[in-house]
């Protein structure tokens, strides 16, 4: 029989990320969660690419790896890893060795990157940073974006270099340096390409360029320049160097134009959108639960005249190639109901991939362009696929406010009952979307016995820029009835949900919209908001995105008190009557622990049965990343407050 997904099982899933190949073996980065520790780990291990046996480890025991690269010449693997305080950069020649720390500084080292031809690597890093005081200082801020979530208070006066690392003789020498951070993401004998914040002095002004940095002196170039008020990043040379596909922007409308891939000449001219005809998002904004420490490479160059880039299309996230010269060219590589995490091209026509299903943690395989044949190297989850009972969210389409097609998904529980719950689950973003990757948490609920129904509202990813946009100005409108609607489906779609035993969840934006539900409807029997936005006003000041993210996503500044208050779910706290749990990080930054804390306080003076639960060292990503203990605690009491607070519990 086959077992109930448990909050435990975290332990059990291994995700595969940042495969690199040489054309005889493949190298990824496989993660696991170490329960005795209460800690993430990950390692670099290999398998054959012809048949994926042979599997072996290259990273040593105790460093926690983040990044890998594979040297052009195949002769060595390149990893930044974690070792004490500070993450280090270590290589390991591929013809035998162990693997070598080659940094021991008292800074991070990050975004290893080869030269074209030769084996140099480039590495980033900083200095400047001043000793821990032995009492406590004051912290004299006096700029807007003096704070981020995950990283606490930014540090100030640091110098940001890139390093040039000769692998053969085994020298040292500082290429790039500036004293605003910067991203290297390729080069060549010539020179760098990375980006940047284009004015970063201008705290209004959210543009990032992607510049070219000649070796001969000569000054930068922003590739970007034809369209410098956008956002592009991700710049890969081609393999004559003469030009660069990148990820960007036009910031026509911000945080939601849709990003696309561009073509450049090294020059800064000839720049082009070659996603331009299609209504596509290219990335991967999929809200899962599952996967970790992604490449997050989203273009790339397949042949000098082919682009490849990793698309989000309804629900999915598949692999495009197409003529850089000829959109109408573009042609689904890799498709399905499925979600390619993680890609990189091993020769013109071979390509190496992560993936991930509704059913299917994290795979390794690897595909021949020319024939279309895929094959599955690897799936160190298979053991523990065959023995769970993992669940296939059946798709449904429904019309929604004013008449939009809105896809959802409902998963039904494991075992079969005459009446049972279910959980309306709400993604963050809003630009995000559910759909074919692998979610813990949903699993675990169905297998509790909740059906479960998953929902792309208007204001999410992967269905045109017009539908992104339509949230805009609009929380808790559209959005809202979509969602209400889309319960009215799933009830319809499965009749043996019981509509008495309704509940509701959701983490940032979806923690918004469980507040405003909390306190717009009364058909739910309980509610747990997680990480949630309660109060406009206060998030405006507070948050690490509030001054620019408020203004963008509700088209408000912070002197129109009246309007920020109309959006908040706060204002509407006495019209609440669900039982509703608050669950917040104290370390959160996105959406402040205090956003949790009033709207707890609000539903206590307005009488309704409520709970405030803070998770200690625990920031925005909690649920994705917060330290293992406190992701079981946190899902164990979503289940138990759900129990607690149906009116029939004891068929649960």
């Amino acid at each position: 029989m086959a077992l109930a997904v448990q909050p435990e099982d975290l332990f059990a899933l291994r995700p595969l990320a940042q495969p690199v190949s040489d054309g005889q073996r493949v190298y990824f980065v496989e993660s696991q969660l170490d329960q005795l520790q209460n800690k993430s780990m990950a390692a670099v291990f290999s398998v054959n690419l012809k048949d994926g046996r042979d599997r072996r480890r290259w990273s040593p025991a105790d460093v926690q790896v983040a990044q890998l690269t594979l040297s052009p010449s195949h002769r060595y693997l390149a990893f930044t890893g974690k070792v004490g305080e500070h993450t280090q950069l270590f290589m390991v020649p591929l013809d035998g060795g162990a693997p070598e720390q080659v940094t021991r500084g008292d800074a991070d080292v990050q975004q290893p990157v080869w030269e074209a031809n030769a084996d140099v690597l480039y590495f980033q890093t900083t200095t400047g940073m001043t000793e821990q005081p032995t009492w406590p200082v004051p912290h004299v801020i006096d700029h807007l974006r003096y704070q981020e979530n995950g990283r606490g208070l930014l540090p100030q006066g640091l110098t940001y270099q890139c390093i040039r690392y000769n692998c053969v003789n085994r020298d040292q020498s500082v290429v790039l340096e500036r004293a605003t951070a910067f991203n290297v993401t390729a080069a060549n004998e010539h020179g760098l390409v990375y980006d940047t914040k284009r004015l970063p002095l201008d705290e209004h002004d959210f543009s990032t360029g992607v510049y070219w940095h000649p070796f001969t002196g000569a000054g930068d170039v922003l590739l970007n320049q034809q369209l410098a008020e956008g956002s592009f990043s991700q710049g890969q040379l081609t393999v004559a160097g003469n030009r660069v596909v990148m990820w960007g922007q036009d910031n026509h409308v911000p945080n939601v134009s849709q990003f696309h891939a561009w073509t450049v000449k090294l020059d800064g001219t000839a720049l082009t959108d070659v996603t331009a005809t299609r209504d596509v998002e290219v990335g991967n904004m999929l809200a899962i639960d599952s996967q970790q420490r992604l490449r997050n490479q989203f273009v790339a160059w397949l042949t000098p005249t082919q682009v490849l880039t990793l698309e989000n299309v309804h629900g999915r996230v598949q692999l495009v190639v197409q003529s850089d010269q000829n959109p109408a060219s573009a042609q689904v590589v890799l498709g399905g109901n499925r979600s390619i995490t993680d890609f990189s091209v091993v020769d013109a026509r071979t390509i190496v991939f992560t993936e991930t299903t509704m059913t299917h943690v994290s795979r390794l395989g690897v595909l021949d362009v020319a024939t279309g044949v895929e094959r599955q190297l690897i799936n160190p989850n298979a053991t523990y696929e065959a023995k769970h009972a993992l669940v296939a969210g059946q798709r449904f389409t429904f019309a929604g406010a004013e008449d939009w097609q809105i896809e959802g998904w409902y998963f039904p529980p494991v075992h079969e009952a005459p009446k049972h719950p279910a959980v309306l689950y709400v993604h963050g973003g809003p630009q995000v979307d559910f759909g074919y990757g692998f979610y813990h948490e949903l699993q675990y609920l169905t297998g509790l016995g909740y059906g479960v129904i998953a929902i792309n509202p208007r204001g999410g990813n992967s269905y045109g820029q017009d539908f992104e946009m339509a949230v805009i100005g609009h929380y808790g409108e559209g959005d809202f009835e979509d969602l209400m609607l889309g319960v009215d489906a799933a009830l319809a779609l499965d009749s043996t949900i019981d509509d008495e035993q309704l509940c509701v969840t959701g983490g940032s934006y979806g923690g918004f919209m469980t507040n405003w539900i909390e306190t717009h409807t009364s058909r739910f029997a309980a509610a747990v908001t997680q990480r949630s936005i309660s109060n406009w006003i206060s998030f405006y000041g507070t948050s690490d995105i509030g001054y620019y993210f408020t203004p963008w996503e509700l088209q408000q500044d912070m002197t129109d008190i009246s309007a920020l208050w109309r959006f908040s779910p706060l204002a509407y706290v006495k019209q609440a009557t669900t039982p509703l749990l608050v669950l917040h990080g104290t370390d959160d930054l996105r959406c402040p622990v205090t956003q949790g804390e009033e709207f707890y306080v609000g539903l206590k003076e307005a009488g309704v049965e409520t709970q405030l639960v803070l998770y200690p060292k625990s920031t925005h990503e909690l649920s994705r990343s917060g330290l293992p203990n406190l992701r079981v605690d946190r899902l164990k009491r979503i289940q138990q407050w759900f129990q607690d607070h149906l009116p029939h519990e004891e068929e649960i």
